[in-house]
């Protein structure tokens, strides 16, 4: 250890999401460690980029080459990684690893699920720092179950949640760090496809006929056919889809698969809500009571505003469907997903294509 009235902590995450959480939790945490030890020390802190092997099997102890390089031996007391990478023992999802012969902690962000991750991940890191520095068990050990490797050789501790609130957990935590609402702004041609469609709708007359003469129950089953139709071109079009081969693999496929089937559900989602709130807005502006009534042979009222904006939303989404059919493969997995999860997906492509 590099200083005895010091204690140096080594933050280190993948890029995204991960590295912006850990450089928040950099600023409290001297402050955090002062509170919750008594031992007269000063925290020094070093937060950055770090990106881990696209292994979920990855060893706690093998953590120690992502640091060869940066740090010389002894010049840290403790290092932490964040990594927004689902990590787990068979099909048992981690939350955490720590090898104290090593010095080293790794924290899985997924495992904590969708809600509160930032204040969750800053008070997981304090305790791993607490772990490794003084054998302190965190909190969290309440809630997990610690598994050893093996403690006569490979004493690392991994903090798991078996059963099906773990594998929900890590779902909706995969989820979340794909962002999923922020899914069509990154794909310009599919939004192109979306608006020209919900414009050609909104001042076709034949479109406002139809408006007319659709029910509740019509209008429900095109939404859900526009929405199915985008998910299942992206997926097929752009093979997000994975295909398993062997029990852990085939496991593994569908956590990946459920998660991208409800990123894109969600993204697709948020879009319809999007354009439906642009539409109610638009369509009275533009359809006076004077057009609609020359066409219709009456006026309009609120309720047919809001079955033409209905309408127009799902005949633009069906739109987008063919415009993301125009996509660049690339462009669709960085809106899909996260930094991280890319790169395991380029990895995988390699090793089947090798």
């Amino acid at each position: 250890m590099a200083d005895h009235n010091a204690v140096r902590v080594v933050l280190r995450a993948d890029p995204g999401l991960p590295l912006e959480i850990v450089r928040r939790i950099a600023e409290t945490l001297p402050d955090d460690m002062r509170k919750r030890t008594a031992i007269p020390v000063e925290w020094e802190v070093d937060a950055g980029p770090g990106a881990l092997t696209a292994d979920e099997q990855v060893e706690a102890e093998n953590l120690a080459d992502v640091l060869v390089g940066q740090f010389p031996s002894g010049a840290y007391d403790v290092a932490v990684f964040v990594t927004d990478l689902p990590r787990r023992l068979g099909t048992q999802p981690i939350l955490a690893e720590v090898s104290r012969a090593e010095r080293i902690a790794l924290l899985s962000l997924p495992a904590l699920g969708w809600s509160q991750r930032p204040s969750r991940a800053g008070r997981g890191v304090v305790d791993l720092v607490k772990l490794v520095y003084d054998g302190t068990p965190p909190s969290f050990a309440r809630e997990y179950t610690v598994r050893r490797a093996d403690p006569e050789h490979r004493p690392e501790q991994r903090f798991v949640t078996p059963g099906l609130l773990g594998h929900l957990r890590l779902l909706s935590g995969m989820i979340r760090a794909n962002r999923p609402w922020r899914l069509f702004t990154g794909l310009s041609k599919a939004l192109a496809g979306v608006l020209a469609t919900a414009a050609f709708a909104v001042v076709n007359a034949t479109v406002w006929k139809i408006a007319d003469a659709l029910g509740p129950i019509r209008q429900a089953v095109l939404a859900v056919l526009a929405v199915a139709a985008v998910l299942a071109w992206l997926i097929i079009d752009h093979q997000l889809w994975e295909r398993p081969d062997g029990v852990i693999n085939r496991q593994r496929a569908k956590l990946y698969n459920a998660v991208t089937l409800a990123t894109l559900l969600i993204g697709v989602l948020c879009l319809y809500a999007a354009v439906f709130v642009l539409t109610i807005v638009l369509v009275p502006v533009v359809l006076t009571s004077d057009a609609l009534r020359s066409s219709l042979g009456h006026g309009a009222e609120w309720g047919f505003y809001l079955t033409m904006a209905w309408l127009t939303t799902s005949m633009g989404t069906a739109g987008g469907a063919l415009g993301s059919g125009l996509e660049d493969e690339s462009a669709v997995r960085d809106s899909a997903y996260e930094v991280r999860q890319r790169s395991r997906l380029e990895q995988q492509r390699k090793h089947n294509t090798s």
